[in-house]
């Protein structure tokens, strides 16, 4: 039983080397040169179980030392690296952990079998140029913890399987080519406390089950096409601190419960198309560090309340039509 188990060891180890050795053939520069040998739990970027020896996480940041002994050496590419994760990659089934972020050279898609990594917790591929669409069933990773994809040029719409993330606490998709609707579930992702999709193409209103993501403490839905009205439950949200609506084609009136929301420090509202008056709902509990309403289309006078909020740091109401 003994010899059964230490032979399906060696094979599980065998197989993390053959997939961490596809990708140190794919590319070039220090990590190249720093992943040499055969025992892969000794390469730089790569932790593997003290136990078990398999591979359980991978974490290379553009600009990190590969090792202690090469301080000196700082990480880098020299060439163009292609088909970030092959299929092979997908071998690592004990992964934790995939971070491979900043190196602004790398290409290729995400491979639908990276949604076969049960284990997975943390995947960050934020700041290269990452292409094609999310999996569809990127809602498998259940374990999901961490899903970073920002800064890079990834196309389609958001899957409706992220309701499935239900362990997710940071959704960062910012700055891609991502269109459609927010899924109509996303309020399903119950341990959501950052939610960060700015700087897409994203359209339609936010989905009303939003409301029920009641440790929401960080909403960035800016520089997108969101259209509808400010839904009356963000001001209900009871940890939300920033939000960011700005550049979008929001309309309607601003809710009087927002800022009746004593949590809120960063409220950025500006350009869209929000008419009507400032509702006169602030008070001396009200602390903000920056509150931004410009280039709009609201009226009337700006309100009296706003004078007793406890601390007001950076006010913009420039663009608006309120009365001298």
């Amino acid at each position: 039983m003994l010899v059964v188990t230490s032979m399906h060891a060696n094979a599980s180890q065998s197989t993390d080397l053959a997939a961490v050795s596809s990708i140190r053939d794919a590319m070039s520069g220090s990590i190249a040169t720093a992943w040499t040998g055969t025992d892969c739990c000794t390469w730089p970027g790569i932790v593997c179980h003290p136990e078990t020896l398999r591979v359980t996480d991978i974490v290379l940041r553009a600009g990190d030392s590969p090792s202690s002994d090469l301080q000196s050496e700082k990480l880098d590419l020299t060439v163009d690296w292609t088909g970030l994760i092959s299929d092979s990659l997908c071998q690592l089934d004990q992964l934790n952990t995939l971070i491979v972020t900043d190196w602004n050279r790398i290409s290729g898609g995400i491979p639908s079998c990276i949604t076969s990594l049960s284990r997975l917790r943390i995947l960050d591929l934020s700041g290269n140029k990452i292409s094609g669409e999310i999996p569809a069933d990127i809602g498998k990773l259940s374990q999901l913890v961490v899903l970073n994809l920002a800064d890079n040029e990834i196309t389609g719409s958001i899957p409706p399987s992220v309701a499935g993330l239900s362990n997710l606490k940071l959704l960062d998709l910012s700055n891609n080519k991502l269109s459609g609707e927010i899924p109509s579930e996303f309020g399903k992702m119950s341990m959501l406390s950052r939610a960060i999709l700015s700087g897409n193409e994203l359209s339609g209103s936010i989905p009303d089950s939003c409301a029920g993501l009641s440790r929401m403490a960080d909403l960035d839905l800016s520089v997108n096409q969101i259209s509808g009205s400010i839904p009356d439950w963000i001001g209900a949200m009871p940890v939300l601190s920033c939000l960011n609506l700005n550049s979008n084609q929001l309309s309607g009136e601003i809710p009087a419960s927002l800022f009746g929301n004593k949590g809120l420090s960063h409220v950025d509202l500006s350009r869209n198309s929000l008419e009507g008056t400032v509702p006169d709902s602030f008070s001396a509990e009200n602390y903000y560090l920056s509150l931004n309403l410009s280039y709009n289309k609201l009226s009337g006078e700006i309100p009296k309340s706003m004078q007793s909020v406890k601390y007001m740091g950076a006010l913009d109401l420039e663009g608006n039509n309120f009365d001298a």
